[in-house]
């Protein structure tokens, strides 16, 4: 008798650890579907839709940069200036100083890296769209600028000066071709107004006025 209520204790002891067993993996089940379906279903962000190249996608921290220099743009489509955005640490990267970014309307572009890069006038363009998270905002080149398409089929034109003159000379241009505008290199030289560059060349620092007109 004593034996078989040991094997009975035995059984229900067992039967406990298996149910305990049970209700473990099931409690834990519960919790891992809880916390994939809280994965696919909570809302996430939209993905930036101009994506930055590794050198452009990169924030400035340093209190020293590489270079800091300051070319000028304005934009005039059909008649109508277009402001430049105050881009620094706002937008889509809050807190992010991109390499090259604004402060306030007037046009000039702070050109402030801590890279040995030299960036391009379509670079600023990608940078602007990607701020405000626009393939429209990013788009520039010889035959388009934002939405606006110029050429023969058109009725529009689109042209660049810099300084006052059309830049014809390859080396101004990243792959040698003018009639490229966004591929236009900005000097690390560049000043507008008080607003000089660094570091200054013995030379001193240059304008660097880049017009575009939309008409």
């Amino acid at each position: 008798m004593a034996q078989t209520r040991k094997q009975k204790v035995l059984q229900q002891v067992q039967r406990q650890r298996r149910q305990r067993t049970i209700i473990t993996f099931t409690i834990v089940a519960v919790l891992i579907a809880i916390i994939v379906g809280v994965i696919i279903f909570l809302p996430h962000p939209p993905q930036n839709p101009v994506q930055l190249p590794p050198y452009l996608d990169h924030c400035v921290t340093s209190p020293n940069p590489f270079y800091h220099s300051h070319p000028h743009l304005v934009i005039t489509i059909s008649g109508i200036g277009q402001a430049l955005p105050v881009t620094f640490e706002t937008g889509y990267d809050p807190g992010c100083g991109r390499v090259m970014h604004t402060h306030d309307s007037s046009g000039i572009i702070h050109v402030e890296t801590d890279q040995d890069v030299s960036y391009t006038l379509g670079d600023w363009f990608l940078i602007w769209g990607h701020w405000a998270g626009s393939t429209t905002t990013a788009t520039f080149n010889s035959t388009q600028i934002f939405n606006n398409e110029a050429g023969p089929s058109t009725g529009h034109t689109l042209n660049m000066t810099v300084n006052g003159s059309v830049d014809t000379t390859p080396s101004d241009f990243k792959g040698g071709n003018p009639a490229d505008f966004q591929n236009l290199w900005i000097p690390r030289d560049a000043q507008t107004g008080q607003d000089g560059c660094t570091p200054a060349p013995s030379t001193g620092c240059i304008p660097f006025n880049i017009v575009i007109t939309y008409s």
